[in-house]
């Protein structure tokens, strides 16, 4: 206001409800000041219509309470009158300082414009610089979607005037509606609307007037076109739109209520930023949506000017999908407007529509989307079917806003709950604590109890496993091949997750030659962690090899590796052997270091020597007992532990073994394993310099061993001999020693399996190592036999 004394009397004059005290009291208040009468009745005329009110921006020095008297001129006509080369042709629309007419251009070229013209008599400073900001902030604007500005001059009676593009259209909800554009269709004309705002944005104007008569549309070649006109109230960010003075008076609001932010409304000292467009642009998206505007238009007609403030401040509106269903008989007809049925345009805006025009409408403006570019990327996020950023608020933001309206109750309630809960957390916590008790007694008894259940379990599993395996074994002894792999079958299944009997079954395999059956059962209890560095796993590496088991095979050969580091000065004759037998594995001693301990055990095993010098001569071809391992506990069965008798070394009695099977006592007590015979010791002495590719050595070692007559195993020395000469190029005698395998391979023994399973002389280690060294060697020669060079 003007005068602090004009808002007095306009706020006591409002009280009076009769017309005669009203005017009454305005005669003794105002006196003989005419200017201050004509203020106040104008005040009071704009207060008995707030209906036009909300439809008219509010701020360009006629607002609600900011508005001056101003002199009462006589009315120009404008129609015809010439201003520069344009010709006013018809009036178009009239705002709160300014007319806008249709001209008619002649020069320097022919076209119709709008021109926006100062109305007679409103002259004034603040008018003169609102109308030269409204112009300098559209001339600043180069974007499609808003209204170009061509010329500017000034009248001849020194009223301002502007040029710009004309507009033929409609406003963007009234053309919407005419066209019965689809939801889609009116989301894309809202899409150009925010591009238009963002451009204003950027050039650091602000429009603060968004609604649907400053928002045409015309068509251009049947295309619907935005055009955003009427910067009349627009506001310059970091920047002066022009050289005048604009005053907005102290308790004046900018804008349109319908449309307008809470900050515009709190007029407080919260500047208006490019969020309050936000705010708009998401009442113009409401709008379209539903038909409506969020806060119904006849309350905020009759609601009074502090009641509308509050309404915008602190009141949420309802989501777009609710609103619909307070719209009763106008819904079939908004429906219609939007080709789609009543129930189905609810369902089409609840969601992600509801959440975008709510995040555009929110109170806090730091919630609200950051820019208008922003807010059009949700809608085309929309459009597109991607996840959108707006979210609904959360939880704690919906609290803190209820907590804000209701803090003393809130507190009051707080402090008899905490109270509350204290006392009843209290008790509960030491109830908790019994019970809590009680039940860690309950389950360590409960555990206590289901151990020694299992260990029972365990015990008889193991005990009736063994009593089986020993029950097989005896049927093996017995001739009854089929009654003892029952037993065995019995004993994995009595006790499937313990090794021993899969590896007790293994050994009865290999006595039966069923090489891929026991590969598997060795395969099993590897997996179950069985311990290989017994007698009872001596040539599985070569088995794995044999039946194409390539895990196991690498399983072994990485143990065995381990075993090679750490290595003492006893000879593990076993151990290199199955090294030597088990490919190409590469391991971490090198192969010469393999060579150099092979020759020093040959010269350190003395007990060896005195087994050769002492051992009796055995029958040829094929000694009474075949050498296999030395012993083997009860419930490990091998087959090969077995001779003609059917009993093995350890189930005879000391005065029946052979002098080689007796145990020569430890220093420290116990019996200790016998050595190898020497013959066996050369042909792993050959084997390890085979691999280590010193092959004059290798043929000497085989050699020597292959002499001795007495060894049932000597035709192994062939293949591996083969392979040697052939590396070294003597090829006759590489093939000689090839055919010499082949024959031994092929050959039929009379130590075959028969209906009294009569094992083999050989270990069945023997056997699978022949086999996969005769396929080795048989990679250097073809069919016939003969050698094949690379």
């Amino acid at each position: 206001m003007t005068k602090l004394t004009e808002r007095a009397i306009f706020l006591q004059a409002i009280e009076e409800e009769n017309l005669d005290d009203r005017s009454a009291y305005l005669d003794d208040a105002c006196g003989d000041d005419v200017v201050l009468r004509a203020s106040v009745e104008s005040l009071l005329k704009a207060h008995e219509g707030p209906a036009k009110l909300l439809d008219q921006p509010i701020g360009r020095g006629q607002g609600i309470v900011g508005m001056a008297a101003t002199e009462v001129v006589e009315p120009i006509e404008h129609i015809g009158m010439k201003l520069g080369p344009y010709r006013l042709m018809e009036q178009i629309g009239e705002g709160g300082f300014g007319l806008v007419f249709v001209a008619q251009q002649d020069k320097p070229v022919e076209r119709k414009v709008a021109l926006k013209l100062v109305k007679p008599g409103s002259g004034s400073k603040e008018v003169i610089a609102r109308f030269e900001a409204e112009r300098q902030a559209v001339a600043m604007m180069n974007h499609p979607n808003i209204a170009q500005v061509f010329d500017a001059g000034v009248t001849a009676d020194a009223r301002p005037y502007f040029v710009m593009e004309l507009v033929r259209g409609l406003p963007i909800t009234e053309f919407c509606d005419n066209h019965e554009l689809d939801i889609q269709q009116r989301l894309s004309l809202m899409i150009d609307v925010c591009s238009a705002v963002h451009h204003a944005h950027q050039k650091g104007v602000i429009h603060r007037d968004i609604k649907p008569s400053n928002v045409m549309v015309t068509l251009h070649d049947e295309k619907p076109v935005v055009k955003v006109i009427d910067f009349g109230v627009a506001k310059a960010i970091g920047q002066t739109l022009t050289d005048k003075t604009i005053y907005t008076r102290f308790f004046s609001m900018i804008g349109t209520p319908l449309y307008m932010s809470p900050e515009q409304a709190e007029m407080s000292g919260l500047d208006v930023d490019t969020r309050s467009d936000i705010y708009s642009l998401g009442v113009l998206l409401y709008e379209l949506l539903v038909g409506t505007t969020p806060f119904d238009r006849e309350r905020l007609d009759s609601a009074g000017y502090d009641e509308l403030r509050r309404i915008i401040r602190d009141e949420d509106p309802p989501r777009p999908s609710t609103r619909l269903s307070t719209l009763g008989d106008t819904l079939s007809t908004v429906a219609t407007t939007r080709r789609v049925q009543p129930t189905r345009l609810a369902m089409s805006i609840r969601g992600d529509l509801d959440w975008i025009v709510m995040k555009a409408l929110e109170k806090d403006r730091g919630r609200r989307y950051e820019s208008a570019a922003a807010f059009a990327a949700d809608i085309k996020r929309f459009l597109q079917s991607q996840p959108i950023d707006a979210r609904p608020p959360s939880r704690l933001y919906q609290f803190q806003k209820f907590s804000r309206r209701h803090r003393a109750a809130i507190i009051t309630v707080s402090l008899v709950g905490i109270t509350m809960l204290i006392g009843t957390a209290a008790s509960l916590w030491q109830m908790n604590e019994a019970i809590e008790q009680r039940n860690q007694k309950e389950q360590a008894l409960r555990q206590a109890n289901e151990a020694k259940l299992k260990i029972e379990q365990f015990s008889e599993n193991i005990t009736r496993a063994n009593s089986l395996i020993a029950s097989a074994q005896s049927h093996v002894n017995a001739g009854r091949i089929d009654a003892a792999k029952l037993d065995y079958d019995d004993a994995v299944l009595q006790q499937p997750n313990y090794f021993q009997p899969w590896v007790a079954r293994a050994q009865f395999h290999t006595g039966r030659q069923a090489w891929s059956e026991a590969a598997q059962d060795y395969s099993e209890a590897l997996s179950l962690g069985a311990p290989t560095d017994t007698s009872s796993w001596w040539g599985t590496p070569t088995l794995f090899l044999l039946t194409g088991d390539a895990d196991q095979h690498r399983e072994m050969c990485q143990r065995m590796d381990r075993q090679l580091r750490e290595l003492d000065d006893k000879p593990e004759w076993e151990l290199l052997r199955d090294v030597s037998a088990s490919g190409s594995y590469e391991y971490s001693i090198s192969r010469k270091e393999l060579s150099r301990l092979v020759e020093s055990w040959l010269e350190y095993n003395e007990q060896a020597e005195m087994f050769q010098r002492h051992r009796p001569p055995r029958p040829e071809p094929f000694g009474p007992e075949p050498f296999g391992p030395d012993s083997f506990s009860p419930d490990s069965f091998s087959p090969d532990s077995f001779g003609p008798d059917r009993r093995g070394p350890e189930q005879r009695r000391p005065d029946q073994r052979r002098p080689d099977q007796q145990r020569p006592e430890r220093r420290g007590g116990g019996q200790a394993r016998p050595p190898l015979p020497r013959e066996v010791c050369l042909y792993i002495a050959g084997m390890t310099h085979l691999r280590s590719e010193n092959y004059e050595l290798a043929i000497e070692r085989l050699t020597e061993a292959h002499a001795d007559t007495r060894w049932p195993a000597r035709d192994l020395t062939s293949a591996p001999s083969a392979i040697a000469y052939a590396k070294l190029g003597r090829i006759e005698e590489a093939e000689a020693e090839f055919a010499k395998s082949q024959s031994a391979v092929v050959r039929p023994s009379r130590n075959e399996f028969n209906d009294n399973f009569r094992p083999p002389n050989s270990p069945w280690f023997d056997i699978v190592e022949m086999k996969v060294m005769q396929a080795e060697a048989g990679r250097l020669f073809d069919s016939a036999g003969s050698f094949r060079p690379n």
